[in-house]
């Protein structure tokens, strides 16, 4: 009897198993036999796939920087009816210019690199000075500020070179950025300041007038709109990927570094300028 109950049990408990077993939903064994099956191709597609996008973000990478590097796409583009007066940085770079021929390509204005530090000059300043005095268009001199040399000294070589006397010209301007190291190690600051102000105020005296200050963003945002000395002077901002500032009172802006004219020698890319205001308010600026 004892042996009876108990192969009476094991028989109940294989037939509960075998039961079990039948009623097993066996789809999941199914399809990880199907993903393992086409694993394979998913990958080959998936790195097929990513290959191509990569492939195509190269090539539009690539075409926009020989868009760009020819000038034919710009990330800034004012408008002429906005912007009736503009134009362009000269320096001996350019080599020689036909001014005559050159200012008549829908340019108003220019502004000509006279001096740098204490004792460079523009090999080219001589010829583009007088060169544009008979033109149509309105020219102004420049300095290009050393921020670490007395402000006064560069003020009076920029005098020296360019005259004391500026009457039918635009108000001088002074360019104010980080070159060679100092793009890395920036100068300090404050002795920048003091060199800038010397300056401007050497200028105001010869002249009358303070001079425009050229700046960049870094420029603009650590010497001149850090120092309340600069507060009421004209502006002269490059950016040449997005429009100044709306708060941002700037009087011209550089926009572009890849306008192309021609009638001058060496065909490079220029540094391009619009004036903030209309061709009355421009002629105010001409001493």
């Amino acid at each position: 009897m004892k042996c009876s109950k108990k192969f009476k049990l094991d028989k109940e408990a294989v037939e509960r198993i075998d039961s079990e077993f039948d009623d097993r939903d066996l789809s999941d064994y199914t399809n990880y036999e199907v993903y393992e099956e086409e694993k394979p191709r998913h990958r080959f597609l998936k790195k097929l796939i990513i290959r191509l996008l990569i492939l195509c973000g190269i090539l539009l990478v690539i075409n926009l920087a020989v868009l760009l590097y020819t000038g034919k796409l710009w990330f800034n583009e004012p408008k002429k009816r906005d912007y009736p007066v503009r134009g362009p940085v000269v320096t001996d770079s350019m080599g020689e210019i036909r001014w005559k021929n050159f200012a008549k390509q829908n340019i108003q204005t220019a502004y000509i690199r006279a001096t740098k530090g204490t004792t460079f000059e523009d090999g080219a300043f001589r010829d583009n000075w007088n060169g544009s005095k008979d033109t149509d268009i309105t020219v102004g001199a420049y300095h290009v500020l050393e921020l670490d040399t007395d402000g006064t000294k560069q003020a009076e070589h920029f005098i020296k070179a360019v005259g004391e006397d500026l009457s039918g010209r635009l108000i001088p301007a002074v360019e104010v950025r980080l070159r060679g190291l100092y793009r890395l190690l920036p100068p300090d600051y404050y002795d920048a300041a003091d060199n800038l102000a010397d300056f401007c105020d050497k200028i105001e005296e010869q002249y009358g007038v303070r001079p425009i200050i050229y700046c960049t963003e870094r420029t603009y945002k650590n010497i001149v709109a850090a120092d309340s000395r600069f507060d009421k002077d004209k502006i002269w901002y490059e950016s040449l990927f997005s429009k100044p500032d709306e708060d941002m009172k700037w009087t011209f802006w550089t926009y572009t570094n890849r306008v192309k004219f021609s009638y001058y020698e060496s065909g490079e890319y220029l540094h391009m300028a619009v004036f903030n205001g209309s061709e009355d308010d421009f002629k105010k600026l001409i001493l």
